[in-house]
């Protein structure tokens, strides 16, 4: 992982711990709130955290894994995407339409040589996770195509009847989702000695979370038509239980489901599930859609993203910043609690609607909590690193 991402990692980690406190309380009206926070506390977790670890990181994993030199440290990428993503967030917080529209033209542009870079990794030697991680990068770009296009009303030139939903859905489902996967593929059998599952299962399983995430997309963006949302659902959720069930074979087997990175792996599926799960309720008009559509992705980012980051990423760290042979998870009892109870209250938020800020409050509180773990591993491994390039 290439000094510049994990510097930037380390910076987007801390600001998501004070956006997440200042969610906290601005909940409880002990502060007041600005235009589009929570969409700025969401991408600083999304493309400020998630986006430098697997722009970091993607390029010298496949390269690894196919036994290819190791490549070279792309500064053009590294500086549109966090250029676009300082624009994107100064125009988010001002509603300025020319500062998003630069933004998420040079976070596109990076996706795009990212994209690039890994799809000339392909034939040989490529992982079974290279197919995963393409993917998701395709999926990326739908998604900055639709959310762009929020804010400069495109959604009419291009028939999106729900764009909102629909670029969640893209980036959470499609991008997210599938590149995850493409790294339980590649760091299960590092962290526990076992393959995730045989090549036809993982075979299996990308297809299923691809057409699965394909429907998802394409229901909002028709108007919320229940064939491709429902075949979509079931695609995705059963491939992704499937997915779950092996990785926690594999940890059980090896001995690893002790550790609490371990468990921050396995519970955050919990809730990219949850939402998914609660889909059909919404559409069959069970419970209202629109507090759980308002708050149900900000339980996803903080309980799905945060906890497969606060395990995975100091291990991604340790291992190729540190060059580690066997590096431990990330993460803690004290993080694994405060994240898992944070998901919970602000969950239940949306239902118990008299205490919702109290509740949402002390959800975020607890999120801030939870990223102070990820934040001291990060800083250390930051330390060590670098006075070990100093010596050198």
């Amino acid at each position: 992982m290439p000094i510049p991402y994990l510097l930037t990692t380390l910076i987007f980690t801390f600001v998501a711990i004070l956006a997440a406190a200042d969610a906290s309380l601005v909940s409880i009206n002990l502060v007041s709130a600005f235009p589009a926070l929570r969409w700025v506390r969401v991408h600083f977790v999304t493309l400020g955290i998630l986006s430098q670890v697997i722009f970091g990181l993607l390029p010298l994993l496949t390269a690894s894994l196919s036994k290819k030199p190791r490549p070279a440290m792309r500064w053009d990428i590294w500086l549109t995407l966090n250029v676009g993503f300082v624009a994107l967030i100064a125009g988010f917080g001002g509603m300025n339409h020319p500062m998003i529209f630069a933004g998420g033209t040079l976070i596109f542009i990076s996706a795009t040589m990212l994209l690039i870079q890994l799809w000339n990794v392909r034939g040989g030697d490529a992982p079974e996770s290279l197919k995963f991680y393409i993917t998701g990068m395709f999926y990326l770009l739908v998604g900055i195509i639709i959310g762009t296009g929020l804010y400069l009303n495109w959604s009419e030139t291009l028939y999106i009847l729900k764009p909102l939903e629909t670029h969640i859905h893209a980036n959470s489902w499609g991008f997210m989702s599938l590149v995850f996967a493409g790294l339980l593929v590649d760091f299960v059998p590092m962290i526990t000695g076992r393959p995730l599952g045989t090549t036809k299962n993982v075979s299996l399983i990308y297809w299923g979370m691809t057409l699965g995430a394909f429907g998802l997309v394409l229901g909002p963006w028709l108007g919320g038509s229940k064939p491709p949302l429902l075949s979509g659902l079931v695609l995705h959720v059963s491939s992704t239980v499937w997915m779950l069930v092996m990785t926690v074979q594999a940890f059980k087997a090896s001995g690893k489901l002790n550790s609490a990175g371990a468990w921050h792996l396995v519970s955050a599926y919990v809730w990219i599930i949850a939402p998914i799960m609660a889909a059909p309720l919404i559409m069959l008009g069970v419970v209202p859609a629109g507090p759980i559509e308002s708050t149900a992705p900000q339980a996803l980012i903080y309980g799905w993203v945060l906890q497969f980051g606060i395990a995975l990423i100091p291990y991604i760290a340790r291992r190729f910043f540190l060059r580690e042979e066997n590096p431990q998870l990330g993460g803690s009892g004290l993080s694994l609690t405060t994240a898992t109870a944070g998901s919970l209250f602000v969950w239940a938020s949306i239902f118990i609607v008299p205490a919702r800020g109290v509740l949402y409050g002390i959800g975020f509180a607890l999120y801030a909590i939870a990223l102070i773990q990820p934040l001291k591993e990060l800083a250390e491994i930051a330390r060590i690193g670098l006075q070990k390039a100093e010596a050198a």
